[in-house]
């Protein structure tokens, strides 16, 4: 079987069919996150980083927030959920922008 596309990937995503892996944050306001690792595209160096999706669990007309991994971080997502802290996570939220 062939990679899959990354457009596939893109549609996939939202029923989760896609290469991610979900972890759960608490925001410095309490609130209750999910960030999602997605749209892995290969570990070659010239592979583009991992899209962290965040959704608020315990607020849901908050707007869903996204931005980049971050370079040190794992181009899998499995791997980058257990790499990245919880604090990490929270740093990410505070410079991701809303969709």
């Amino acid at each position: 079987m062939g990679e899959t596309s990354m457009l596939k990937k893109l549609l996939l995503r939202y029923d989760g069919a896609a290469d991610s892996a979900t972890v759960k944050l608490t925001s410095e306001s309490g609130a209750e996150w999910q960030a999602e690792l997605c749209l892995h595209s290969g570990t070659g160096p010239q592979a583009p980083r991992l899209m962290v999706m965040f959704r608020c669990r315990s607020r849901p007309d908050e707007p869903q927030r996204y931005t980049l991994a971050p370079p040190k971080a794992s181009k899998i997502p499995k791997e980058a959920a257990r790499e990245l802290s919880e604090e990490d996570l929270r740093d990410l939220l505070a410079r991701s922008v809303a969709i």
